[in-house]
């Protein structure tokens, strides 16, 4: 947790200089850029010694370009940094001018403290003392409410600091949208080496990092976690990654009593952990089994919510069963019994039983059932991160009554074997 004295130690202004300094990298890079793309003194060369210098220039120009992009996300990371730190700073300051016109202040600790009447004190009428706790209470509130806030700061911060020392790679991030951030990599490398006791360093490896960590990025889903269950699998050595992904094609979906917002896709098997409604990832290599819901969000509200997935693991040397099942957290009385027990009766809800194989390169081999909706694909990724897809299900991408119609139905699934 941050303290007041962490706050009031911050300054704007020296992250503001790593994003200064970044801008001067951004300059720097684009002239050398712009120089090697020009040069000709190479263009009357012929032979093995004109390869081996477009070559150069070629590795140059990349190797210029990815500092150029690196430098760019972290400015724009420090960037936000510096204007959050100003903020806190700005509404901590405003606590303590109100603390002071009751003639409280702001402690180190975190609290608002000083002399507060009691409601048996006579000395004040009973109106103005209930009123001046009440402006007490309000500001302790909003005080526990920005540490709070500035815990996240602080850890921005600690991301620009890593990355501006070239401590952590940052060459996923959009440097022009601004779409990814440091931080998501920083929390996706954390929740690996949490698991795992090191960091991610395949493509593989960083697609499990993605699907375990719970945070989203995406601002539909307005900062709502997604749930997420780990279980654990033996190891097989060179089986890959298995993806399964649970989608909905439209935009939206009528639904009841709420439409739901969709993820306006076909198969895609660069498709993020963002973009499914659930995902199951088997990893073979690192020995475990990833669930995740994503948050769902209610048309045209914007509300958000995230159910509670179930999971089941079994395995039989290198076949893996996975079963699992997922509700729509806006339906009547989810949380009750009364809604658990409808789920199951009218079959309201994402599920499946998949028994999975490593793929060997040759035969992909998958079998179970799952539901007829919504759409489903099935990939399997090498440590080279080229996904392979080994199955695809789509109902009609276009009706938007899909889950109503189609949920209570289920389909087999029969890839490979005899």
């Amino acid at each position: 947790m941050v303290t007041v004295v962490e706050i009031d130690g911050w300054d704007a202004e020296q992250v503001r200089e790593v994003f200064r300094q970044t801008e001067e990298n951004i300059r720097n890079c684009d002239t050398m850029v712009t120089r090697f793309a020009n040069l000709t003194v190479f263009e009357t060369w012929s032979g093995d010694s004109a390869d081996a210098a477009g070559s150069r220039v070629a590795t140059a120009v990349k190797d210029f370009t990815n500092f150029r992009n690196e430098s760019a996300a972290i400015g724009m990371a420090a960037r936000k940094a510096a204007e959050s730190i100003d903020e806190v700073k700005r509404r901590l300051e405003g606590i303590r001018e109100g603390a002071r016109q009751l003639g409280l202040t702001v402690t180190d600790s975190g609290t608002v403290d000083g002399p507060t009447p009691s409601p048996s004190d006579t000395t004040f009428p009973l109106f103005e003392v209930l009123e001046f706790i009440s402006k007490k209470e309000r500001l302790q509130e909003q005080l526990s409410q920005l540490l709070a806030d500035a815990a996240q700061v602080d850890q921005d911060l600690a991301t620009v600091i890593d990355a501006a020392d070239g401590d952590l790679p940052v060459t996923d991030v959009d440097p022009i949208t601004g779409t990814s951030s440091i931080s998501r990599r920083a929390n996706q490398t954390k929740v690996f080496e949490d698991r795992f006791g090191r960091s991610p360093s395949t493509p593989s490896d960083w697609k499990l990092a993605e699907a375990m960590d719970p945070n989203t990025y995406d601002p539909r889903y307005m900062g709502t976690d997604s749930a997420v269950i780990v279980k654990s699998i033996d190891k097989v050595p060179g089986g890959g990654l298995v993806r399964v992904n649970a989608f909905i094609p439209r935009d939206n979906v009528h639904n009841i009593p709420h439409d739901n917002a969709g993820d306006s896709r076909g198969f895609d098997g660069s498709a993020g952990a963002e973009d499914s409604r659930v995902s199951i990832y088997i990893d073979y290599d690192n020995g475990v089994v990833v669930m995740r819901q994503n948050p769902s969000v209610e048309i045209p509200s914007g509300a958000v919510k995230v159910g509670s997935p179930t999971l089941g693991v079994a395995q039989d040397g290198e076949r893996v069963q996975v079963t699992f099942e997922a509700k729509d957290p806006f339906m009547p009385f989810y949380d009750q019994e009364v809604g658990k027990w409808a789920s199951s009766t009218v079959e309201a809800s994402v599920r499946g039983t998949l028994v999975a194989e490593p793929y060997d390169g040759v035969e992909p081999r998958l079998e179970g059932q799952l539901t007829n909706y919504p759409a489903w694909e099935v990939y399997v990724d090498s440590d080279s991160g080229v996904p392979t897809q080994v199955y695809g299900h789509m109902p009609d991408p276009t009706d938007p009554w899909g889950p109503v119609k189609h949920l209570p139905g289920h389909h087999d699934v029969k890839v490979g074997g005899n």
